[in-house]
């Protein structure tokens, strides 16, 4: 709490009052130069009180996901700062200071009008993240002023937002389809879903039971036709995220961290199951919920974070993508597949900076990866 510069003149104008009504015997001046320094005691008083009972909150206008608000890098972000009154007088007009975390945007002012006894108001602020992580408002302090702008006292508040920032959705294409991994389904007939039994017809054999004849299909082709019923597959692919070795202040671990998130949503899309190892945190994933639950991963991964060597990768598995900083831990994670599984591979030490776009205040424009995905199968590359 300071005074402000109408309080100085104020309490200087009262001291020059008060000597003088006592060094030339003026008493009419005491009055008056006491008046001016009550005033300015008063007024602190008043500021003290106001801003130690104005409690400030915040909460983030976008999905919550286990229980964490959700964004992405570029995206613009509502925020509403919550301002309530607890006194039973009135306060007027003060200002609220919003400290942002690094990369989560400038840090914002705004100039909230006078609160009546115990009332509350909110004030809507977007912001627009530049990085991805576990970001949000670091800290949000109020500025008052008190009766006749004489003290002013700036408080914090120890009001805070944690904001899951995540890459920006990208679609990159994957070589190979998905494939069914159990033994007996050889069928061409079986579809991906949720549920566990498919049905489909073939030609009748000696031996098969009338009873499962399909008379319709037999009608529209002219020859007895036998529904058959098989278990239900769905396709799981891998992806394994290895940022080790990151530079801090480079842009590799986020590039890697963008690939496997694109490449994690390209098999969701495909109704695949998808399990995202991500350094040495495993995160499954299936439909909706699965796609939020990969973009809060992306957000999570700590730079530098390294994919265990015994990862145990299903045999189930019908495709593993690969996303490393170096050809070396892309080789190393490479070796620890089963022979002949698809795979692609994505290394970020391989592309060339005219494809990777980082002037483009990173992911916070329109950023494109380069499509250099390397897909095979057994030993090749």
């Amino acid at each position: 709490m300071r005074p402000t510069a109408s309080g100085i003149v104020f309490l200087l104008l009262g001291a020059a009052l008060t000597i003088a009504a006592y060094r030339f015997s003026l008493p009419g001046m005491l009055p008056a130069g006491i008046l001016l320094v009550g005033l300015v005691v008063l007024s602190a008083l008043i500021v003290l009180l106001a801003s130690g009972r104005i409690a400030v909150s915040l909460a983030a206008r976008t999905r919550i996901v286990e229980g964490r608000p959700l964004t992405a890098v570029g995206a613009e972000t509502p925020i509403e700062v919550h301002v309530r009154n607890r006194t039973p007088l009135p306060i007027g007009s003060f200002a609220v200071e919003i400290a942002m975390e690094d990369g989560f945007g400038p840090d914002r002012s705004l100039r909230m009008p006078g609160l009546a006894a115990r009332a509350e108001d909110a004030a809507p602020v977007v912001v627009l993240p530049t990085r991805r992580g576990m970001s949000g408002v670091k800290d949000v302090r109020i500025r008052i002023e008190g009766p006749f702008g004489l003290v002013a006292r700036t408080r914090r508040t120890g009001s805070g937002l944690t904001v899951a920032v995540a890459v920006p959705d990208q679609r990159l294409p994957l070589h190979g389809s998905p494939r069914s991994s159990a033994q007996p389904s050889d069928s061409r007939h079986l579809m991906r879903g949720s549920s566990t039994l498919d049905f489909h017809t073939r030609e009748y054999v000696p031996g098969d039971d009338m009873r499962h004849i399909h008379w319709a299909s037999t009608a529209r082709l002219g020859e007895l036709m036998v529904r058959e019923r098989a278990h239900e597959e769905t396709p799981l692919a891998v992806v394994l995220l290895d940022t080790l070795g990151a530079d801090p202040d480079g842009h590799g671990a986020d590039i890697a961290v963008t690939a496997a998130a694109a490449a994690a949503l390209h098999h969701l899309d495909r109704d695949a199951d998808v399990i995202l190892q991500s350094g040495d945190v495993r995160v499954s994933a299936l439909g909706t919920r699965g796609c939020d639950a990969i973009r809060l991963e992306s957000a999570r991964h700590a730079s530098g974070a390294q994919v265990p060597d015994d990862v145990r990768v299903p045999a189930s598995a019908w495709h593993v993508t690969v996303c490393a900083l170096t050809a070396q831990r892309a080789d190393a994670l490479i070796q620890t597949l089963p022979r002949g599984m698809a795979r692609s591979r994505f290394v970020v030490e391989e592309l060339s900076d005219s494809g990777i776009g980082l002037d483009t205040a990173l992911f916070g424009g329109a950023l494109t990866l380069p499509h250099e995905w390397r897909s095979g199968s057994g030993d090749s590359r």
